[in-house]
């Protein structure tokens, strides 16, 4: 069945990607983006398409406008009509109660696999270390975390705070967000040069001069 990711340069779209591997024919990486070309602090598209060239997937950025869920419906109807006929998403829950969105906004149109789903957090947090992805935090809110987690890695230490801390470990409600540098699929790394921290007003994110 040909697949595309739904990417989005973080940690569990890259688990997402590894436990389709051999299930599914995977075409390209997806990332929905919005309209006006305003970028994400926490998942910017040149590291994105920087990733996908180490992957060895082309990606594809999809542009969404309001109304969203007729948008994306557009343009999955229009994904589908190239051949795709499963997107695969890292989520791993429902986020504020609602409904899984991409389950739904995709209804009728093609599958949705979600190889993660209400997995142990734990159990998922410990893939990265036994798997040897290499993940950076590249945003956290402060009402979360003091001192901040932006810029630090996702080792043993790392992973053992997230695991006693009140929140979700693998930080599904938007408590933090990640970048995968290295994976077991990806050719060979990705490279930061000139990381730093900034200290904006709810959050801490990680930016960089250049990425190879």
């Amino acid at each position: 069945m040909k697949a595309a990711v739904l990417w989005t340069g973080g940690k569990d779209s890259a688990l997402a990607f590894q436990a389709s591997l051999n299930v599914y024919d995977i075409r390209r990486l997806i990332c929905f983006v919005p309209a006006d070309n305003r970028q994400f602090l926490a998942h910017p598209t040149e590291l994105m398409e920087l990733q996908a060239q180490k992957v060895g997937v082309p990606i594809e950025f999809v542009p969404i406008s309001e109304p969203y869920k007729q948008g994306y419906r557009q343009q999955i109807e229009a994904i589908r009509d190239t051949g795709i006929e499963m997107l695969i998403t890292g989520d791993i829950s429902t986020v504020g109660g609602m409904p899984n969105w991409i389950q739904e906004v995709a209804a009728g149109l093609v599958e949705v696999y979600k190889p993660l789903w209400e997995l142990d957090r734990h159990a998922i947090l410990d893939t990265l270390i036994a798997d040897e992805f290499k993940v950076v935090c590249s945003l956290a809110y402060k009402k979360h975390f003091q001192p901040t987690i932006a810029g630090r890695y996702f080792d043993a230490e790392l992973i053992s705070e997230l695991k006693q801390l009140p929140i979700d470990a693998c930080g599904e409600q938007g408590e933090y967000h990640t970048w995968v540098l290295d994976a077991p699929f990806f050719k060979e790394p990705v490279q930061l040069e000139g990381t730093r921290v900034v200290d904006a007003d709810k959050y801490c994110y990680l930016t960089y001069e250049r990425a190879i």
